[in-house]
Parts: structure tokens; C-alpha cells; sequence
């Protein structure tokens, strides 16, 4: 279910335990390791992560603030469902963040910033080509928060990463049985970036919302 604390102690010395059991943690849930309405024991997954139940509260507490896991009675942990409805509330909402964002980024992107998104792109198609569903989601990810930075807005990054892992979640869960061809799914970045090269801020607010919302057609309510 988790990874055993010989895992976790090569990461980077700088992380937190508490970062890393958060982590490991998210990833799980993400990936459907930790399936919504499981139970999540603090003593449990401290014992097989090899660590106290202090940095496991911690992470529960994050993923709490992510959307992923709720606290019940009791203060019982459970991983938190997907609500076709709520995603698509969260997608709108993203639409508005991400399209203020990108409209103060265009004028000031730089060809160094540009290209830094051409290899999230390649990084895109290269997972998708191995149907690498969660890397090509990490690359995706790293790609829109990477605008909201360059628009050098904290309250907009802010926003945006509470919606994150959510967003994350029910692209890696969903999106696959929708799109034949997961390459797609990162060359349909390059609208987004040709209009940023370009400096045009309202083509790429068009670009990034038209985006955002193009896998709704394809679900059913």
C-alpha cells in the first residue's frame, strides 16, 4: 500500500519526514493504490513507513487540505471520493485561475521559459508513447503551474495548488479511457505555447481554457 521507511530515507536530505510520508501518500491515492473510502490508520501507516505517528498526522493533515482524504468521527481518515460534478466545478474554477494567469505571463515569458515548456511537452509525449499515464500527469501538471509562476502571483499559485492533486487524481484516473493515443494528451500543449512565443496574451487565455475543458465532452454526467 506504502513504501517501507528504506525508501524514504534516500530521498533528499532537506525533505521533511513529514514531507516524505505526504508524499508517498498522495501518490498512493493518486494512483489508486489508496482507493476512495479506505481507511487510513495513523499508528498503521507509521509502522510501515518506520516512523511516529507525529509526521503521519502532519501528512494527513495536508492531504485533508488537498481534497484527497476527510476526517470523520472518531477521527477516523478515509480517502475521499470522485464526484464527477465537483471535478467539473474544480475545472471551471481552474479555467479562471489559469486564464488570468497566462494573461499576465504572455507579454513577459521569456525563449529560456518557452523552451523549459517545449521539454515538459516532450517529456508529455515521450510518457504517453510508453503509456506512462503518471509521469505524463506530473509533466502536465508541472506545465500549468510552471505559467502561473512566470505570471509571478502568489495568491494565483496559491489557489491553484489546492486544486492540484485533485486535478492530478482524475486526470491520471479518468483520462485514459478517453484518449486512445495518451502522446495527445501532451502535443495538444503546443496551442498553449505557440501563442506564449507569440506574446499573445488573449489567444493564450483562449488556448489554456479550450484546453482545460476539452475532456468534458467526453464524460457523461
Amino acid at each position: 500500500m506504502v513504501t517501507t521507511r528504506s525508501s524514504l530515507v534516500g530521498r533528499k536530505k532537506l525533505t521533511s519526514l513529514s514531507d516524505q510520508v505526504y508524499e508517498e501518500l498522495r501518490n498512493s491515492i493518486i494512483c489508486s493504490d489508496l482507493l476512495p473510502g479506505e481507511k487510513l490508520v495513523e499508528l498503521d501507516i507509521a509502522s510501515q513507513m518506520g516512523t511516529s505517528q507525529g509526521p503521519v498526522r502532519e501528512a494527513l493533515q495536508r492531504l485533508e487540505r488537498d481534497g484527497l482524504v476527510e476526517r470523520r468521527a472518531r477521527s477516523a481518515t478515509y480517502v475521499t471520493s470522485i464526484s464527477v460534478d465537483e471535478m467539473y466545478e474544480l475545472f471551471s474554477v481552474r479555467t479562471s485561475i489559469e486564464g488570468y494567469a497566462i494573461r499576465r505571463a504572455a507579454p513577459q515569458i521569456t525563449p529560456e521559459q518557452c523552451a523549459y515548456l517545449e521539454n515538459l511537452i516532450h517529456e508529455m509525449e515521450e510518457a504517453g508513447k510508453r503509456n506512462d499515464m503518471i509521469t505524463l500527469a506530473e509533466s502536465d501538471m508541472r506545465f500549468h503551474r510552471y505559467i502561473i509562476e512566470v505570471a509571478k502571483s502568489a495568491g494565483l499559485l496559491r489557489l491553484w495548488i489546492t486544486l492540484s492533486s485533485q486535478i492530478q487524481r482524475f486526470v491520471v484516473q479518468s483520462h485514459p479511457g478517453h484518449y486512445d493515443d495518451l502522446v495527445h494528451l501532451g502535443t495538444r500543449h503546443q496551442t498553449i505555447l505557440e501563442a506564449l512565443r507569440q506574446h499573445d496574451s488573449e489567444g493564450a487565455v483562449k488556448a489554456v481554457q479550450e484546453h482545460i475543458m476539452l475532456i468534458w465532452p467526453k464524460i457523461s454526467f
